[in-house]
């Protein structure tokens, strides 16, 4: 919307989600609304559907311009991850790991961890940051599933009156959401504020990411997802990614904020796609007009885009069907099957 207004093209619609309007404002010539599907958003531009042929209309700017607005979306997509990241780790990346809070009962509680005391190592080992101390104590651990025998876990901690502690404390197995069970000890682990730790971080957890989310493309294109495109590691959809959000917000801040970053980066590659209907296939079509001189016929490529649409649409349904499918299978069980 940003983009395309700094063109000077007139921004007729501004939509949070899809499918029929809840609520719509505005009195400018930009309507503002949310729409009854959450999964995503669209900005509607003069021009670029509506044959719309005014000097302030899409298809009137030089190709260039229309190139920077159209990847705009998904460019945004691609960044915001470096906005939740930051903001997340700059509070828990700082050096050493306190424990902010314990819950009542829990096998921490029960072996005397109180809020404020420090740990000083996990099983031998000093957490860097409270990811790394929750990655240190689920090392060492079988997968949560029903039956498993939870590994002690030793953990050095120096009390707010100055003396140091050694205390074994065995996870227990939290069932709250039985299609996800994890090993917990109670506690709730907090670094230091710290913007340049943050920083490095942030920086680190994002370009993991993209090697995790192209080493799943490459599996993709070459055939080699286990059990295949709709088996236990193929793709998901709208319904996958709902289940897959609630178990990450189940576990915690650092997992929400990495699933979100994750869906993001999704959304902006796979709309860069050279494919119709997305954003990526309307700038194969503005790359060839530059290539040519000229446009293609807007009629011809309308009816690509709708097939595009039809088949997108097509693709969506599959996949949601695979995603119900799966509805049964605990998390755990699925991510064991795709290691």
């Amino acid at each position: 919307m940003f983009v395309a207004r700094w063109n000077g093209v007139k921004v007729l619609e501004f939509n949070i989600g899809f499918g029929p309007p809840l609520a719509r404002w505005g009195k400018g010539e930009t309507r503002y609304g949310i729409r009854l599907i959450p999964l995503g958003g669209y900005v509607r531009l003069a021009g670029l559907d509506d044959g719309d042929a005014t000097e302030r209309s899409f298809n009137k700017k030089p190709v260039w311009r229309r190139i920077t607005i159209i990847v705009a979306g998904a460019v945004t997509n691609l960044l915001l991850p470096l906005v939740i990241f930051f903001f997340t780790f700059i509070w828990i990346s700082g050096p050493g790991v306190s424990i902010e809070a314990v819950t009542l009962g829990s096998p921490a509680a029960n072996a005397g961890i109180r809020p404020g005391d420090n740990v000083l190592s996990v099983n031998g080992q000093a957490p860097a940051d409270s990811v790394d101390f929750r990655a240190k104590l689920n090392r060492a651990q079988p997968p949560a599933a029903k039956g498993a025998q939870p590994v002690p876990a030793k953990l050095v901690v120096k009390k707010t009156d100055g003396s140091t502690q050694t205390l074994a404390i065995t996870p227990e197995l939290n069932t709250d959401d039985p299609k996800n069970p994890r090993w917990i000890i109670g506690v709730i682990p907090s670094g230091t504020f710290s913007i340049p730790d943050g920083a490095r971080v942030t920086v680190q957890s994002y370009g993991q990411m993209y090697v995790a989310i192209f080493g799943g493309l490459a599996q993709l294109v070459s055939g080699k997802i286990p059990g295949g495109v709709t088996g236990p590691c193929g793709l998901s959809g709208p319904v996958g990614i709902v289940r897959e959000t609630a178990a990450a917000a189940a576990a915690g801040l650092v997992p929400l904020a990495s699933i979100a970053a994750f869906i993001s980066v999704n959304l902006g590659i796979l709309n860069l796609l050279p494919l119709p209907a997305l954003d990526g296939g309307r700038l194969l079509f503005l790359v060839v007009e530059a290539v040519r001189g000229r446009p293609i016929d807007p009629e011809r490529e309308q009816r690509v885009h709708y097939i595009g649409l039809v088949v997108l649409m097509t693709l969506i349904l599959v996949i949601t069907y695979n995603d119900l499918s799966r509805i049964g299978t605990p998390l755990s069980d699925l991510a064991s099957r795709c290691q």
